[in-house]
């Protein structure tokens, strides 16, 4: 499935999209100015940008958002350790969705429809853009501005949602989990920061000020404290799956700190 290709309609034309390593490659032509246009889009990103979003046409004309994370490279991981890989059917919802790119995904891999959510409109501004370039149509994927403790207001649910890289940045973790145990009618994937020693996997850490020069980095979890949190909040089954990520022993944060590893869990309702 993660190699599959899907068929969207843009301008009354058929366009095959596949998501790789290199990121998204469509078997559409581009012209030249066309690349220039949403180049230009992409380079006006810079000042608030994240995703380093790829997208390669069919005669090898790349554009780039030039982000500091390239979800490409980390989609690999992500499914090995629980990213479904068929949704075939499934309505998904994808918080802190950033720029789009696994609400992208969820849609090449047959969700019904797709709903992203971020606190910054200008995130959603690029992804909204993005799923206008791939052709994907607002119906079958929308994008909207909002935050995350506010997710049962929707009064919806979804069967599955991913919420990679938002809860270590949440001031108020629980009321936060609860909003989204709130919207979620099967399962939720959940990515954050991690405390890799063992020893301290049932505490947390509070970062009074900053950890990785960012300020709105709240808590560092163990993976045991976060289970019994996500349980609290309302998920009958936690399942750590693993640390997507681990640095090299030693590196430390330019703030001085130890730096942490990246883990997931998964959760059912």
């Amino acid at each position: 499935m993660p190699g599959a290709t899907f068929s969207t309609k843009q301008s009354g034309n058929d366009m095959k999209i596949e998501v790789n390593g290199n990121g998204f490659l469509v078997d559409k032509v581009w012209s030249d100015a066309e690349v220039s246009v949403m180049q230009a889009e992409m380079d006006s990103w810079k000042s608030f940008r994240y995703h380093n979003v790829v997208i390669t046409d069919a005669a090898g004309k790349t554009v780039k958002s030039g982000g500091t994370n390239d979800p490409h490279v980390v989609l690999p991981g992500l499914d090995h350790f629980g990213f479904p890989q068929d949704l075939t059917g499934k309505t998904v919802l994808d918080v802190g969705c950033n720029s789009g790119f696994y609400s992208m995904v969820a849609k090449l891999r047959g969700a019904s429809r797709v709903m992203g959510v971020d606190v910054s409109s200008l995130y959603t501004d690029q992804a909204s853009w993005l799923r206008d370039v791939l052709g994907f149509s607002p119906e079958e994927m929308t994008f909207q501005a909002m935050d995350g403790a506010a997710l049962e207001a929707m009064q919806e649910q979804f069967d599955v949602v991913i919420n990679l890289g938002v809860i270590y940045h949440i001031e108020n973790p629980m009321n936060y989990l609860r909003s989204v145990a709130s919207v979620t009618r099967g399962m939720m994937l959940l990515e954050s920061e991690m405390l890799l020693d063992p020893v301290v996997s049932e505490y947390a850490w509070f970062i009074e000020k900053e950890y990785g020069c960012d300020p709105t980095n709240w808590w560092i979890y163990g993976p045991k404290c976060l289970e019994g949190m996500a349980r609290a909040a309302g998920f009958s089954r936690v399942q750590f799956n693993g640390f997507l990520w681990r640095p090299e022993p030693g590196t430390k944060t330019p703030d001085g700190f130890q730096r942490q590893g990246r883990g997931v869990l998964s959760c059912w309702k």
